[in-house]
């Protein structure tokens, strides 16, 4: 799905996969948020890039919001074309030396990876071509988590794991939020509170959750207040 002329979204709920997955291109070829789990996803990822004249031979870089299977259980694979793979401190130990609350969840084995670079808080990267990206730590989801704001043919799209889905509200035209998966062994809500209001305060043309649907609306400040009053509510705050 293309949601810019540079921004694709390759995996997903519109493709029966389980966790999105975006693609910036750029003059040297792809960079990819996160890389999903299991062959069949990197597959249908990879149908999805040839659709759009690319191959995963053209992924360049792999930004990863967090460690968990669904969003980095593919990052051997990514090893093996080349690409470089960067993640936070706290993500990268799980990655290269073994992941068992993931294989516990998932029921799979964990196929250890290579981390190229840890990523900061702040870090700034220009990808070929004018695209950019902006690196935010937003732990709470799980220790490492991190966030991506990233300044594309002219949008800002934030990209925010699995803080928050957006789904929708039926009958009625209107947009609710569900928060992300809180079962993590180092889950914060302390953490998690304070990232989504550190978030709430970034400006973007477009949210690209970790699930589900992205958002392209007027709306969004709406969202992470939805997000806010319930993890909110789940502090025992008013």
């Amino acid at each position: 799905m293309k949601l810019a002329e540079h921004l694709l979204q390759v995996s997903g709920v519109q493709y029966e996969t389980n966790s999105n997955i975006y693609a910036i291109h750029h003059k040297e070829g792809i960079a990819l948020i996160d890389c999903g789990f299991q062959k069949e996803q990197w597959e249908r990822m990879s149908a999805c890039l040839k659709s759009w004249g690319f191959g995963p031979s053209d992924i360049t870089h792999v930004f990863l919001t967090h460690s968990h299977f669904d969003h980095a259980g593919n990052v051997w694979r990514a090893n093996a074309l080349g690409a470089r793979v960067l993640a936070s401190a706290e993500d990268a130990g799980k990655i290269e030396n073994g992941n068992p609350e993931m294989e516990e969840l998932f029921g799979a084995r964990w196929v250890c990876g290579k981390v190229d670079r840890i990523l900061k808080d702040g870090d700034p990267f220009s990808l070929p071509g004018g695209a950019a990206l902006t690196v935010l730590e937003t732990p709470g989801h799980s220790r490492g988590s991190l966030s991506f704001l990233i300044e594309v043919d002219g949008l800002r799209a934030l990209c925010i794991g699995d803080m928050f889905f957006v789904a929708p509200c039926p009958p009625e035209d209107k947009d609710d939020v569900e928060l992300g998966y809180m079962g993590s062994r180092d889950f914060s809500l302390e953490d998690y509170t304070a990232s989504l209001e550190r978030l709430a305060r970034v400006e973007a043309d477009l949210l690209l959750p970790g699930h589900y649907y992205f958002y392209r609306g007027t709306g969004m400040k709406r969202l992470f207040a939805q997000a806010l009053s319930k993890a909110r509510a789940l502090k025992g705050e008013a």
